[in-house]
């Protein structure tokens, strides 16, 4: 079996910790509600095996398995939606066309919102 790599790449992340002080600053004001907000996570396939699946599975008790990417070709890349209440910290698994796994725990993707697959 071949294990692959995930190359981190560091990108800028908003602070909700600043934005949740700012709003207990200002006196509270009804909302209509919003719908759930999402955050991107960039899924890159560097390798020249197609990602069959990519999936993420929250540290907390009780998280659910989220499929990121299904069948991403060598070289595409995917702009992946997931819940912005899913958490920060995921363990990462995925599996390619020519048997390779990938299998990454604890990744933080609130500090690495880009995935990059290298061989």
């Amino acid at each position: 079996m071949k294990l692959v790599r995930i190359v981190a790449v560091a990108a800028t992340v908003l602070s909700s910790c600043v934005a949740a002080s700012a709003q207990q600053a200002a006196p509270a004001k009804a909302k209509p509600a919003a719908k759930q907000a999402t955050a991107d996570v960039l899924v890159d396939n560097r390798r020249e095996a197609t990602l069959l699946e990519l999936t993420i599975k929250g540290k907390a008790k009780g998280s659910e398995d989220i499929v990121l990417a299904k069948d991403l070709g060598p070289g595409a890349k995917l702009n992946a939606k997931m819940p912005a209440k899913a958490g920060c910290v995921f363990d990462v698994s995925g599996y390619f066309d020519d048997e390779s796994v990938l299998e990454v725990a604890g990744f933080n993707l609130c500090k690495d919102k880009r995935l990059t697959l290298v061989e």
